[in-house]
């Protein structure tokens, strides 16, 4: 509910300092909020809802989804299901608590959905609360609601179609349009109609000339022309035409010609004129420029300006001289945004024809909202998923429908309540580990770890152990502080997840989820409250403890005293909500609490004039600052204007999502796929794609094996956004020669290589040969001359000189796969990590495409290269660059790898539908 009210006004004791026994001062009357219907225009985006393929957090955050839940215990308030003063709180909040590890700076869509409804204020209202004086304080109830359709994948070979359902996000207190009017660098969320105008972008980086801080775009004469304007970042402009550069519809010529009304001054000389007959004409000179005179007459002191050749104008009048009135002007059309705004402002808007978003788009930004204890406003966004759909039924049906699923669809480890977690205490083997099993700590919940934390594990931290005749294969990890014991004390140690045994669940089968139906009022969770923290007055106590006892019965809160109630006292405290959020499996069951309530956002005055006796407020001694918040309260709710007209019950009752327990539960499994982190974009690679980045001469196995890999491997080795696919990609057709070479050719011919120049090439490898065959030579003319003899022109003795090794005789491990895996360590090294056996059999990455490319994959990993793909301080070339170090520390082809990466990034946008795009 509403901040104020959870923290109750900072004066549940009934303080003297909002009560008044005299005339109440009157409120102020809420304003005229009713909906208005937004028809679409033709040019805007729309489409049918369609089962929902990305999912994004809200802030892009690219923790795993148990880190993402328990960060959420860092809010300073609104936490779900509850808030802190015990009543219902169908969201989450995150406000200065959570942003000092997320980038807040701008609020992201949950899902693939459409915006259905929003309402943006030109200004936050204010609510005046009294506490040593009256004090206006703002409240952003800006939102935007966006309706997604969630369905599970189909069953190959059925006809059948899957359940699904229908749910909504909303985001509220969003910022006010006021503050995009005073800055025109704040990005506009797309669902805003666009206008006829545009804007330069803040990014157009020509420099005004005497000016170099002034960054703007030039102006031109004609297309690809001089320099005869400039307009400074941010400035809105009309444009006609089509191509690159576009003509200025929005000035009759430069500023310096412009009069106050616009109009343009200035005369030009008949001479100049290209047809002096005809209105619109060409300058034509053998200078590069001619005269623009302030007057009809030639003198020194009468130029005001200089335009050059090829310029077009428009005159007037007749004689030596013509009135200039217009000179056509234009711009450079990819340095121009287009404007776009609200379709109306301090009203909800229902959209007619809602409008497409796609997970990760732009909903807007924080808004200012101040509690009535505050001393100032705080940047909060207040983030909710609900449906009004049968959730009951459907995840009955989903449930059966995750039955018929492949087993790649179990993507969640369920490691259950009593499950061993062995100290790390030296056992690092698995039979000691299993050993310890019987006298180790065990967990006190169930607890689902996604198999992507788990993937991720360094090597270090897993143990896989074959199956044999008398055992089935198991693999040992070391969680750190994922379990916790029956003392809620975090626990750091291994745990056994045996084939066959420990379940791995689709999200599909929504297992741990409850549907709670819920019918308690705010009456009764505050009279639940006060008595748990003293509140009342002994008078208090015994008329409303049968309320308070009775809601602390009910199933929300029976539900969560399973849950948190620490200290079994049968009280439910701030404290320990904050507590139970801060441990991966009871932020998790709480997460799986769906809860069947009435929205906070149904206006019902009642339900709140029910709270008047709770907090000391009568006819006789109002309480001024309950009933300012009543108002607060009767100015933020939307339903009733929206419900009905966007598919939700006019009743008011939804059945409530923990949004970041959704996100987590689906993100990058949505139809078995894997998705971008960042924008939410599918990365399952397909053969359309592949086949116009990849000549016709390439493998039709190879491009069939990387969409297998994209579909599998990719996940495996956390190649998960956009970046790191497309320098993957760019990367390995340098490598490849165009993805035709999976070995390297070390024929080095006499008709370009000398004996010297080939030394010179790789000193290091060679001298490794003569040092590992205990050769040495008596001078380099005689070192030369051995060179010569046996490497020059000779592939397979040169591979088993330079890259041979004693432990595997007869083999080189020269580079090979992907990316080249190059020398016996790494081929060594990968094959201990991978189990691919590739350090007894090496040609089996040039020869098996699904080796080469998992070896790549492992490369990548081992060699930390995604962090460097997806630094958001490298960008096009130097990005590049820095990717291409690790795998070739002398740059080899780094020109090749650069124009790959662009070209890759260009159609990978396109196919992908991909919102990470960079100026490669």
């Amino acid at each position: 509910m509403v901040s104020l009210l959870s923290r109750l006004f900072g004066l549940h004791n009934n303080g003297r300092e909002t009560r008044w026994n005299g005339p109440i001062a009157p409120i102020s009357p809420v304003p005229d909020t009713g909906a208005i219907h937004a028809p679409v225009p033709p040019e805007q985006d729309t489409c049918a809802l369609q089962p929902l393929k990305n999912w994004c957090h809200p802030f892009k955050n690219k923790r795993d989804p148990l880190s993402q839940l328990t960060h959420m215990a860092k809010a300073n308030a609104g936490y779900y299901p509850i808030g802190r003063n015990g009543l219902f709180h169908g969201g989450v909040h995150f406000d200065g608590g959570t942003a000092g590890t997320l980038d807040q700076s701008s609020v992201h869509c949950l899902a693939d959905g459409e915006v259905v409804a929003y309402r943006i204020d030109t200004q936050s209202p204010t609510t005046r609360y009294f506490v040593e004086e009256a004090v206006e304080k703002p409240f952003s109830r800006n939102f935007v609601l966006v309706r997604h359709h969630l369905q599970p994948p189909k069953i190959e070979g059925s006809t059948d179609i899957p359940p699904s359902l229908t749910f909504y996000s909303l985001y509220l207190h969003l910022q006010d349009w006021g503050k995009y009017q005073q800055d025109s660098t704040i990005a506009r969320p797309g669902f805003w109609p666009v206008r006829p105008t545009f804007r330069v972008k803040q990014t157009a980086n020509d420099v005004l000339p005497g000016r170099p801080e002034q960054q703007g775009l030039k102006v031109l004469n004609k297309w690809d022309g001089q320099v005869i304007d400039f307009l400074p970042r941010g400035a809105e402009v009309t444009i006609s035409g089509t191509g690159q550069f576009r003509q200025l519809e929005s000035s009759l010529g430069p500023a310096k010609l412009l009069n106050p009304d616009g109009s343009i001054k200035g005369y030009l000389s008949i001479k100049v004129l290209q047809n002096p007959d005809r209105n619109k004409t060409r300058i034509k000179s053998s200078k590069k420029t001619v005269n623009v005179r302030a007057e009809p007459l030639i003198s020194a002191d009468n130029v005001i300006f200089n335009l050059p050749v090829e310029s077009e104008v428009t005159v007037s009048g007749e004689g030596e001289f013509r009135k200039l009135e217009r000179i056509n002007e234009y711009v450079h059309f990819d340095s121009l945004e287009s404007a776009i705004e609200p379709v109306a402002t301090d009203q909800v808007v229902v959209l007619d024809q809602p409008v497409a978003i796609k997970a990760g788009d732009l909903i807007g930004h924080l808004g200012l909202y101040q509690d009535g204890d505050a001393n100032q406003p705080e940047k909060k966004l207040h983030l909710e998923t609900f449906s009004g759909d049968d959730v009951e039924a459907f995840i009955e049906a989903s449930r059966l429908w995750a039955k018929r699923l492949p087993e790649k669809d179990r993507t969640w480890l369920k490691l259950a309540k009593g499950t061993p977690v062995v100290p790390p205490e030296g056992n690092t083997t698995a039979a000691l580990l299993q050993a310890s099993s019987a006298s180790s700590p065990h967990s006190a919940a169930d607890l689902l770890v996604p198999r992507k934390v788990l993937d991720e594990l360094p090597a270090a931290q897993k143990i896989q152990v074959p199956a044999s005749p008398t055992r089935k294969a198991r693999t040992w990890y070391h969680l750190k502080n994922l379990l916790h014991d029956a003392d809620n004390n975090l626990l750091d140690g291994w745990v056994c997840d045996e084939s066959g045994v420990t379940p791995w669940v689709s999200p599909w089968a929504w297992e741990g989820y409850d549907v709670i139906i819920d019918y308690s009022r705010p009456k009764h969770l505050l009279a639940s409250f006060l008595s748990a923290v003293d509140g009342f007055s002994d008078a208090q106590r015994e008329r409303y403890r049968p309320i308070a006892e009775k809601d602390d019965k009910g199933p929300m809160k029976s539900r969560l005293y399973e849950i948190i109630d620490r200290n079994r006292d049968g009280k439910m405290t701030a404290t320990e909500l904050q507590a139970a959020l801060e441990r991966p499996a009871h932020a998790q069951s709480i997460s799986q609490m769906i809860l069947y309530k009435e929205s906070e956002w149904f206006q019902q005055p009642k339900i709140w004039d029910a709270l008047d006796e709770l907090l000391g407020h009568s006819g006789s001694t109002p309480h001024l600052n309950w009933l300012a918040e009543k108002q607060r309260i009767a100015q933020i709710g939307w339903w009733r204007e929206v419900a009905e007209k966007v598919g939700l019950p006019s009743w008011g009752s939804a059945y409530h999502f923990h949004p970041i327990g959704i996100f987590g539960h689906f993100a990058n499994t949505v139809n078995g796929m894997l998705n971008c982190k960042v924008c939410g974009a599918s990365l399952k690679l397909t053969k359309v794609f592949l086949s116009e980045i990849c000549s016709s001469e390439v493998n039709p196995l190879f491009i069939s094996a990387m969409v297998s890999a994209s579909e599998n491997l990719f996940k495996k080795y956390g190649v998960d956004s956009c970046e790191q696919v497309t320098h993957l990609l760019a990367q390995a057709k340098k490598e490849t020669g165009g993805f035709l070479q999976f070995r390297e050719s070390l024929n080095y011919s006499r008709r370009t290589y000398t004996a010297a120049k080939l030394y010179r090439l790789s000193p290091t490898v060679i001298n490794a040969g003569f040092s590992r065959r205990g050769l040495s030579f008596a001078s380099d003319e005689e070192k030369l001359s051995w060179i010569d003899e046996h490497l020059i022109g000779n592939d397979a003795a040169y591979g088993l000189h330079c890259y041979g090794n004693a432990e595997q005789p007869g083999r080189d491990f020269r580079g090979r796969g992907l990316i080249h895996l190059t020398h016996y360590e790494t081929y060594k090294k990968c094959a201990r990590d991978t189990g691919l056996p590739i350090d007894s059999n090496p040609e089996l990455l040039e020869k098996d495409f699904v080796v080469a490319i998992e070896t790549a994959l492992w490369f990548w990993k081992v060699r930390r290269i995604a962090t460097i793909a997806e630094d958001s301080f490298l960008s096009g070339d130097v990005s590049v660059t820095a990717v291409t170090r690790p795998i070739n520390i002398g740059l080899a082809g780094l020109s090749d790898r650069q124009k790959y990466k662009r070209e890759i990034t260009k159609k990978f946008n396109v196919h992908f539908d991909s919102r990470c795009k960079r100026n490669d």
